[in-house]
């Protein structure tokens, strides 16, 4: 494929855009794709990122303008158009033409670029063929503007390799040991501007909180002669100042402390599995500050109108800068928002499209019931159909009674809802939905042997989707029920990479790859519940 990123980034502008573009880059030249970018990009930090991207990347220079027209003839004989820019005109879909996305294997004329376009909640949102919100918690948000794929929450914040070659091991010895006393080192970065100048705040907190601190600060051009002041009132060598450096993430791995703004470093520092406190910096940090601070993956010092009172920021401060336990925990917790794998999982969004796959199909001709024990022979006789076993983990014939005692079980579990299906003709098949946390159900499928080769799988899957979501949605309204069903966000599929049926048809069913392959063949596919926040 060739992708091409429309993104800006440097001084006095920001780097985050381009940094979360060129993880994804680094994924896609990984997979041996082409790419380019075409924006204003400058600065001593963002250059050499590019540049090791290697000869697949090419650097376009900055655009004429942000014009619809403009940036869908830029995109012409690229496969993928990904925009992470809050300022390009929302029309670019339209602008794209009405023409099918390109795919392999030749397209006619008409064929366009996959707009892929990243938002923020609604910082960024327009109309696209796949949206994607990667800050964590977006995950039961509804998609911010029309898309045929809506991809959000923290497992597609892309992080770059540099990050993930240096997070800490959450089963390693140094996740858990608790190192006593000591020079606490903390690194403070604000990101690529610092724009309210909070790096010199924050350097007066640390310094309120009398403790024996070996502080860091990266400074920008705003702030350089702020934190060089604050150099002379500190013992020789425990403030040390510069400028933006090549190897920040090993920096911010080592540091027992990151205090950080509430961008892009917030989910790096998420992935590295660092201690931080964040500060929100500019507004549309917010929902990311919020998120971490509520989940308690970080010290909050809230924004730069807080940070002017050095006590209370540091009153914030000292517990963590106290208790290395503390910091360890919070650590943990962070590293349960950002998995590492966003870049991954976009990418491989990008290829399953360009491959082939399409959008949800309508099953409205299939219904789905819930199960009851008067469905357990035919039950039965479904699971223990021999090409059913061969795709199953568990490939073993299921005794009678083994699998009573299951239907029985499965019949009152909460996490747990099995379907019946059928439609004019008789039954189609079942479907059975398992919860595996974070409001998300894996799903498993059997079309009945005697209505295989009909096309039935697709609308039995489609019928099982929907009575999943409306069941969910009951179980929210009527509170009194038996079932406490925590939601449900996406439908998960796990397919042996052996399995081509089923791969054709959770792609051709709008699910996209989450996870590559474990160890016994079973790769993962995610499917967003559109309405889950309704």
């Amino acid at each position: 494929m060739r992708v091409l990123f429309r993104c800006d980034g440097g001084p006095g502008i920001g780097v985050g855009h381009v940094v979360r573009c060129v993880a994804l880059a680094e994924e896609a030249v990984a997979r041996g794709h082409q790419v380019a970018f075409s924006g204003s990009i400058s600065g001593d930090f963002l250059e050499p990122l590019l540049a090791g991207l290697g000869p697949r990347a090419t650097l376009l220079g900055p655009v004429p303008d942000d014009r619809a027209e403009t940036l869908a003839a830029l995109a012409s004989g690229y496969d993928v158009l990904h925009v992470d820019h809050y300022e390009v005109d929302p029309a670019v879909l339209q602008a794209l033409g009405p023409g099918a996305v390109r795919r392999e294997g030749g397209e006619p004329a008409s064929a366009r670029a996959l707009l892929s376009n990243v938002c923020d909640g609604s910082f960024g949102a327009r109309p696209a063929d796949l949206s994607v919100d990667p800050t964590p918690g977006a995950e039961g948000n509804p998609a911010p503007a029309a898309a045929t794929w809506s991809l959000r929450g923290g497992r597609f914040t892309p992080i770059r390799q540099a990050i993930l070659q240096g997070r800490r091991d959450p089963d390693g010895p140094e996740a858990h040991a608790v190192p006593g006393g000591g020079t606490v080192t903390v690194l403070v970065v604000m990101g690529g501007t610092d724009p309210q100048a909070c790096a010199p705040l924050v350097v007066d907190a640390l310094a309120a909180t009398g403790l024996d601190l070996d502080v860091t600060a990266i400074a920008t051009s705003a702030t350089e002669a702020g934190l060089r002041d604050r150099q002379a009132s500190w013992a020789p060598g425990r403030l040390t100042v510069t400028l933006p450096v090549a190897d920040l993430p090993e920096r911010m791995a080592a540091a027992d402390l990151v205090v950080t703004a509430s961008g892009t470093s917030l989910w790096e520092l998420c992935a590295l599995r660092t201690p931080m406190a964040a500060v929100a910096v500019v507004e549309n940090q917010r929902a990311g500050y919020d998120l971490v601070v509520d989940s308690g993956a970080a010290v909050g010092l809230g924004g730069p109108a807080d940070l002017r009172d050095a006590t209370t920021a540091a009153a914030a401060l000292r517990p963590l800068l106290e208790d290395p336990a503390a910091r360890v925990a919070l650590a943990g917790r962070a590293a349960r928002l950002v998995d590492g794998l966003g870049a991954w999982r976009v990418v491989s969004a990008w290829e399953a499209v360009h491959a082939g796959a399409a959008p949800a199909r309508d099953g409205a001709a299939v219904r789905a019931r819930p199960a009851a024990l008067g469905d357990a022979e035919t039950l039965w006789r479904w699971r223990n159909d021999p090409a059913t076993r061969t795709n199953s983990r568990s490939s073993e014939e299921v005794p009678w009674e083994s699998h009573l005692a299951w239907l029985e079980a499965s019949l009152t579990r909460d996490d747990r809802l099995l379907l019946v299906a059928d439609d004019d003709s008789g039954p189609v098949g079942t479907v059975r939905w398992d919860h595996e946390g974070a409001d998300e159900w894996e799903v498993s499928i059997t079309v009945a042997p005697e209505r295989r080769g009909q096309g039935l799988a697709a609308p039995l899957l489609a019928a099982g989707e929907r009575a999943l979501a409306e069941w969910a949605i009951r179980c929210r309204e009527h509170g009194g029920t038996r079932r406490t069903s925590p939601g449900c966000t996406a439908y998960l599929a796990a397919v042996h990479v052996s399995n081509a049926a089923s791969q054709r048809l959770f792609l051709g069913s709008g699910y996209l790859p989450e996870l590559p392959p474990d160890d016994a063949g079973f790769a993962r596919y995610l499917k967003p519940v559109e309405d889950a926040a309704g």
